[in-house]
């Protein structure tokens, strides 16, 4: 039986979100890995153990349609101090954030200014508004973060269909989550699709629940790589085999034949493949509505689990 993974599984997981969702012209984006929020050019100078990992989330302005990280936040116990100089080097503004016996614990650095600070719980609300000071900053100065997490033009037109579906459904929007946080552990999943990042994944939002559930993973297989490239074609060929075999839905987008169309499939639902011609967003988001609605009544009966 199917069980769908969930991104939010500590109760400190949840008190972010609950905290910071209430940033109306920002966003709180799940699990990204950490090598897109730095320059695409980047090269860490040392051994850096969570770079293809990712972090809890950032705080992105919801009218950037690059989701720029404005700030990292970080919920791993230990993290690696190659790392934080990783962060240091580019100017990457992070926020650590972990249970203690105070209750929550919250350190950061930026431009060499650094904070620590703990709070019960009940006031973490009110702490945050410390680090998020320094996003408020760099907004004021026009700061503009090197990462990005939406990283193309057909990446960005995606994105806009699934703004319009969000009216719709009770969903939401993350960005470049590996596969193998997607899927949850699996001890049979190869390396090389665990660490590949996923360009879109829906889940259920939080006011609907709260577990952070994973709705829909969505893949662009439209770069001439895809077609090309013979170990991405081959990676793209384990990751549609490896939700197929779990029974997970994965929508996939491909270039048709036919100028300007694109295929949609996914694996998992019985849809038959859906074919667009044209770049409108509302055409993709009618297309992938179909996917959504079969994943939402899937979720609901005996063989998934929510």
């Amino acid at each position: 039986m199917y069980q769908p993974n969930r991104l939010l599984t500590a109760p400190i997981h949840k008190c972010l979100v609950e905290v910071l969702k209430v940033e109306e012209d920002m966003e709180l984006l799940l699990r990204p890995a950490r090598r897109f929020l730095f320059h695409n050019l980047y090269r860490p100078s040392m051994f850096v153990p969570e770079f293809n990992k990712p972090c809890f989330g950032v705080l992105s302005l919801r009218s950037d349609m690059e989701k720029r990280p404005l700030m990292v936040i970080e919920t791993e116990p230990q993290l690696s101090e190659a790392l934080r100089q990783c962060y240091r080097e580019c100017e990457i503004l992070w926020l650590e954030v972990f249970e203690g016996p105070a209750g929550i614990h919250m350190q950061g650095e930026n431009m060499g200014i650094r904070l620590e600070l703990s709070t019960p719980i009940a006031y973490l609300n009110v702490a945050i508004r410390a680090p998020l000071a320094w996003v408020a900053e760099r907004r004021q100065r026009n700061y503009i973060a090197q990462g990005r997490l939406i990283q193309s033009f057909h990446e960005r037109l995606l994105r806009e269909a699934l703004d319009l579906l969000a009216e719709r459904y009770p969903i939401e929007c993350h960005h470049q989550v590996p596969f193998g946080f997607v899927t949850g552990y699996r001890a049979n999943m190869l390396p090389q699709i665990a660490r590949s990042a996923v360009d879109a994944v829906l889940l259920f939002r939080y006011d609907f629940n709260s577990d952070g559930v994973v709705l829909l993973p969505i893949n662009l297989n439209l770069h001439n790589a895809h077609v090309a490239n013979e170990q991405t074609a081959e990676k793209d060929r384990l990751i549609t085999q490896f939700a197929q075999e779990i029974g997970m839905p994965l929508l996939t987008i491909r270039a048709a034949e036919q100028p300007d169309a694109y295929i949609f499939t996914a694996t998992a639902l019985d849809i038959k493949p859906i074919t667009v011609i044209g770049r409108a967003p509302a055409d993709w988001a009618n297309a992938i509505a179909p996917f959504v609605e079969a994943v939402i009544e899937a979720l609901n009966q005996p063989g998934f689990g929510v």
